[in-house]
This record gives C-alpha cells, sequence and structure tokens, in this order.
C-alpha cells in the first residue's frame, strides 16, 4: 500500500526539515514547497491527502494559497493545516475564514502536530475547529483583517465583498478589461496597462480605450518599459511578453499624440510586483487628489488581476496537456459533450477531426524521445495556427489528436482536415541540424450524419476513429 502524501509549505528550510523529519520517520511521504504560489501547483501535480501551510511566505502567503484551493473544484476538499507563529483568537477566526480545516502554532509540541496529521489523514472530521458564535459588527471585522493579514488578502477581501469583478473570478482577459473600465472613470485614458513583475519575467496586458494610431500604443509601451526599469534599477528581465486589447466599441477620432503618461508602482513585500499605466491627454492633468486614488486603485487592480491570472493558470493546470500546452484527454471529451449538446439543441452542424502522426514510433526509436516531444509541439502549435478561433483542439493520446469544429459540415471538416494535413506535410521539422519530413492521417465525422447513426459524443468520436483507421490503411498522409 503506498504511503500517504503530505504537502508542507515553508520558507524557512529549518522548519521544512523538521516536519519532513517528523513526518518520513511515520511512514509518510513528504512533498515541500518554500511559497504558497509553488504549494498551489505542486497540489495540482501530486497526489496529496494532506496540505500544511505556513501562513507568512513569499510570492504567495498561507492564507491566499488556502482561499485558492478551497475554491477550486479539484482541490476543495483536501484537507488543509495553518501552520503558524501566530495564536491570537483573531489569527484563528481568519485563518478559518479563509477555509483552513485546522489551525496549529509552530511552538506547538511536534507530537501534538504529528496526532493531528494523522487524525486528519485517518478522516477525524470531528477536529474540524468551529467558528465563534459570537456576533461581530462589519466595523469590527474589518479592523481585524486589516490588523490580522497582510495588505493584499486585505484588499481582496474586500474587493471580493464590494466588486463583481473580484467577486466572480472571470476570465482573466474579462478581468482586465472590467478593471481598466473602472480605472477609466477616474482618468479617460486613451491607453491603460497593467504591468504583471515574477522575478525575471515581466507581462504587460495593454487596453485601447480610444482609436490610437500605432505609433501612440508603441510609445505609451515604451514608457511603461521605463518606468519598470527605473523601479528596478535597471535591472533586465529574461522574458518580456505584452498583449493589447483593443474592443471593438471604442469609437471616436484616432489620436496621434500620446499627450501625457502616468506610472503607479504596486510593492509587495518591498519588491515591485507590478505597474499601472495611463497613457493620454487627461494622463497630463492628474492632480494630487486622483494620483493619491490611481495609487490605491493601482494595488486593488493588480490584486484582482493577479487572483484571475493565478485562478486561470491553475485551472489550465488540469485542462491542458503539459508537453503540447493543448486540452488534455479529460477536457477534450468535456468540450465535445458540450459541443454535441449545442448542436443538438440548435440543429448546427459538428464534426470532430482524429489525427495521428504518421510512423511515430519511427521518430521516437531513430532520434530520440526528444527529437518526439518536439515535433509533438510543432504539431500542435500547426493546430493551433490552422484552426479557426472558436474550434478547440486537444491531444487525444499519445500522438493523436483530436479537433472540435463547431458550425461545421462533414464537407467542410473535410477541407480543414486537409488543410491540416497539408500544413504538417510542407513543415520542415526540425532535430538537431537535420530536416525531419512528418506527416499524419485524418478522419472526420460529422453530426448530423448524412447517414448510418450518431446519437452520442462517444458514437461522433468512434465514427472520427473509423475513419482515421481507414485513413492509416489506405496508406497514410490522407484525409477520409
Amino acid at each position: 500500500m503506498a504511503a500517504q502524501k503530505v504537502l508542507v509549505a515553508d520558507d524557512s528550510p529549518l522548519v521544512l526539515r523538521m516536519l519532513e523529519k517528523i513526518l518520513v520517520g511515520v511512514g509518510l511521504e513528504v512533498v515541500t514547497a518554500r511559497d504558497g504560489l509553488e504549494a498551489i501547483e505542486k497540489a495540482f501535480a501530486e497526489d496529496v491527502h494532506l496540505v500544511v501551510l505556513d501562513v507568512m511566505m513569499p510570492r504567495m502567503n498561507g492564507y491566499q494559497a488556502c482561499r485558492i484551493l478551497k475554491t477550486e473544484t479539484a482541490t476543495k476538499r483536501l484537507p488543509v493545516v495553518i501552520l503558524t507563529s501566530k495564536d491570537h483568537p483573531g489569527d484563528r477566526f481568519w485563518g478559518l475564514e479563509t477555509g483552513a480545516d485546522y489551525y496549529i502554532t509552530k511552538d506547538a509540541d511536534p507530537q501534538k502536530i504529528l496526532d493531528l496529521v494523522r487524525a486528519v489523514l485517518a478522516g477525524a472530521g470531528a477536529l474540524r475547529q468551529v467558528r465563534g458564535a459570537e456576533a461581530r459588527s462589519g466595523i469590527d471585522i474589518l479592523t481585524r483583517v486589516n490588523d490580522l493579514l497582510d495588505r493584499k488578502l486585505f484588499e481582496v477581501t474586500i474587493l471580493s465583498e464590494i466588486g463583481r469583478v473580484a467577486r466572480s473570478l472571470v476570465r482573466f482577459d474579462e478581468s482586465f478589461i472590467s478593471v481598466m473600465s473602472v480605472v477609466a472613470r477616474v482618468v479617460d485614458f486613451t491607453v491603460g496597462a497593467m504591468a504583471f513583475v515574477e522575478e525575471d519575467d515581466l507581462d504587460v496586458f495593454l487596453l485601447l480605450q480610444k482609436p490610437a494610431a500605432p505609433a501612440l500604443v508603441e510609445e505609451t509601451k515604451a514608457r511603461l518599459l521605463e518606468a519598470i526599469a527605473s523601479a528596478r534599477a535597471g535591472v533586465p528581465f529574461a522574458k518580456v511578453q505584452a498583449r493589447l486589447f483593443a474592443p471593438a466599441t471604442a469609437g471616436g477620432e484616432e489620436e496621434k499624440a500620446l499627450g501625457g503618461f502616468a506610472s503607479f508602482p504596486v510593492s509587495t513585500n518591498g519588491r515591485l510586483s507590478g505597474l499601472l499605466a495611463i497613457g493620454g491627454r487627461e494622463a497630463a492633468r492628474v492632480g494630487a487628489e486622483r494620483e493619491a486614488l490611481l495609487a490605491q486603485a493601482a494595488n486593488q487592480a493588480h490584486i484582482v488581476l493577479e487572483n484571475s491570472r493565478l485562478f486561470e493558470r491553475i485551472r489550465n493546470l488540469s485542462i491542458r496537456d503539459g508537453l503540447t500546452d493543448l486540452y488534455n484527454h479529460k477536457h477534450t471529451m468535456e468540450l465535445l459533450a458540450s459541443e454535441y449538446s449545442r448542436a443538438g439543441r440548435y440543429e448546427e452542424g459538428l464534426s470532430l477531426i482524429m489525427l495521428d502522426i504518421d510512423h511515430f514510433k519511427a521518430v521516437n526509436d531513430e532520434h530520440g524521445h526528444q527529437a518526439g516531444d518536439s515535433v509533438l509541439r510543432d504539431v500542435a502549435r500547426l493546430l493551433r495556427d490552422t484552426l479557426r478561433t472558436v474550434d478547440a483542439v486537444g491531444r487525444y493520446g499519445g500522438e493523436e489528436f483530436a479537433a472540435i469544429l463547431p458550425h461545421t459540415c462533414y464537407k467542410d471538416g473535410l477541407r480543414t482536415g486537409e488543410r491540416v494535413r497539408k500544413a504538417v506535410a510542407e513543415h520542415a521539422f526540425r532535430v538537431g541540424n537535420r530536416e525531419l519530413k512528418v506527416t499524419v492521417s485524418v478522419g472526420v465525422a460529422s453530426y448530423p450524419p448524412a447517414d448510418g447513426v450518431i446519437d452520442s459524443p462517444g458514437a461522433l468520436v468512434r465514427e472520427a476513429d473509423k475513419a482515421l483507421y481507414r485513413a492509416k490503411e489506405a496508406g497514410r498522409n490522407r484525409v477520409l
């Protein structure tokens, strides 16, 4: 019988070694993390039975990590123990408010910690601590949050009560546009941006609030990078990514000149973690009062959007294939079931493409598994580039892929399959200094079918799989 696995997160190597020694000594397997973000990622990647979180950790503290774990479907039933040096009633109250199941102090007898871990793993539900029944006013609660939790969690808690964006934790794209629209009520900017700093990586998201010349957007981006470089004392980034959102609703005459620029850095634990920037004529007329409001908005916007990014990243861990970044098998089948239901409801066409790399075993045998992985990634990229944005593509398993094509009849499905086949056949795959030719066989099935019976998503998969088999039997590198 495999040992039960405990995830322990603490930024103190000494505490980690102590807990690991105690737990391993009684036959438990231990996974360690140095901060809350790493703990969340390992909670999804590892099959753990219990999570022990320190409160004060870099990047993301234990309270914040617990809130995310207890919100996600995949981990919300995972028991969480908060381990901290704080032992005031308010600490316990807010530790449990974040969703923690148990709360214990670091100075407790090691045997007490071990007994708690054993009881949790044995499913001793009676140990769950219950919040006090005494009444607390809203002012009292906010005072406790301000006193006991770090500023970031406090602001997230407030925003979760007063803002739809923070409360609903929608997709990042929607969150970003919504948050920047709120900022636009403070200053009517032309281009707004939010930057996120993670160690040596920089992600920049820009929103075009009004029509603007490309040169104006580039100048805003350049000014933003200058502001960040200044705040970091010139320390360069290993990777910089920028993305522009330009909603179709933006109307009016195109602005040619920037006019003004203002930036508001966001710091976490004394380090630059983000920056809000606005560009446009109004940005040149920001007074002291609005500067103070924008500085506060920068912190709040960063909190809301950083949490949205984290949720999206965590969700992707559960639905994406790690090698190709396509949807994994499970999520692909969930999407197919949803599209099949929609097609039946609205009597719309739906096609499914099953694609298999020809002679893939020979690639691994002759060139090695790293070459095989490179081919899989390249095929995945070609699929993304060839298909429409409304299509969904996933790694079905091994060297086999599946593409879901909404609003697509059988003939159009065949045409799409042929585009994919041709794109792969014409692509120059590289293995070291050598060029490798790769082909694919493609099977297509559609709902409703021209003949036969397809009465379920599984039946659609079987028909596409049969077509793929016929394509391979007919000589490969073809679409049937």
